[in-house]
């Protein structure tokens, strides 16, 4: 029995694989699998967490801005600095021209009764301007207050009426010509896109940090029609053109580079100081762009 016992053992032994082959057969059906696997683990165990920081530091960015922004109008609000503000009709009037000499409109009935956007407009009176000469106005900004007291300047609050949407609280004038946008500017709102025929940028895009402009000059792109105006307004500063803003200074070459406007429009001219400061140390210029057609 004994005997028997130990040939079948033997035999046994003698069909299978070494042991070390059986340890290792497995590992080198799957090795160059396992290789490939640890290859792309690696890399995105350098990729993933790279795109999270930048996620994270453009949401922080945009984040900060806006608290900025909210903190700043507040101030303004309570009786504080001006600082850029400029409410004098005759400033809204030379825009409002600006805009309508450079328009490619087919018609003169055309150009009076244009569809224009007013981004991060604050409470700026020329939302109101441009809508008492019989233009459709939007105005997109994220300070509530700013828009109240923009409403207040049509007259009685009861002709606003308010909806809530995806795309934050939408306000509608009883007019029809009117809406306020009450949210953040760099959300993507489809019922805009290919909608303005011009838009009317006072400091906006001076006001922004340089990581934050491309995503902005991308939304404006997006809500202009092929060959729309963009008419803006920027800060040149006589000094501290190197120093930390809002408002930054800002020359021709930035508002054209690829990663701003230079991607969607043609810089049609600059126009140089379009009126005059309280400051002494800044022009407020102008720029007109158009929107090149799409491809």
């Amino acid at each position: 029995r004994d005997r028997t016992l130990q040939n079948h053992s033997f035999r046994r032994q003698q069909l299978l694989p070494p042991a070390s082959h059986r340890r290792f057969e497995p590992r080198r059906k799957f090795a160059r699998t396992d290789r490939l696997f640890m290859r792309s683990s690696s890399v995105a165990g350098i990729l993933f967490p790279s795109i999270l920081l930048l996620l994270l530091f453009h949401c922080s960015s945009l984040q900060a801005f806006s608290m900025t922004w909210k903190a700043t109008w507040q101030d303004i609000l309570n009786g504080g600095p001006r600082r850029w503000k400029v409410d004098d009709i005759a400033a809204k009037q030379i825009a409002l021209s600006h805009i309508l000499e450079h328009s490619v409109a087919p018609s003169a009935s055309t150009r009076s009764s244009m569809r224009i956007l007013c981004p991060l407009a604050g409470d700026d009176t020329f939302v109101h301007y441009a809508w008492s000469h019989g233009h459709d106005v939007v105005a997109i900004d994220i300070v509530p207050e700013a828009l109240e007291a923009m409403r207040l300047q049509f007259g009685a609050a009861e002709d606003w009426t308010f909806s809530l949407t995806d795309e934050g609280t939408l306000w509608k004038h009883k007019s029809g010509r009117a809406s306020l946008y009450e949210g953040d500017m760099m959300m993507k709102r489809n019922a805009l896109v290919n909608y303005f025929d011009a838009v009317y940028d006072k400091d906006s895009f001076g006001a922004l940090t340089f990581d934050l402009r491309s995503k902005y000059c991308e939304r404006l792109s997006d809500y202009l029609k092929d060959n729309g105006t963009l008419y803006v307004e920027v800060k040149n500063k006589a000094t501290g053109r190197d120093e930390e803003g809002p408002p930054f200074h800002v020359e021709k070459q930035d508002l054209m580079e690829e990663s701003s406007f230079g991607k969607c429009f043609e810089h049609v001219v600059s126009l140089g100081e379009v009126y005059k400061l309280d400051r002494p140390t800044a022009i407020q210029t102008g720029h007109v762009l158009r929107r090149l057609v799409r491809k």
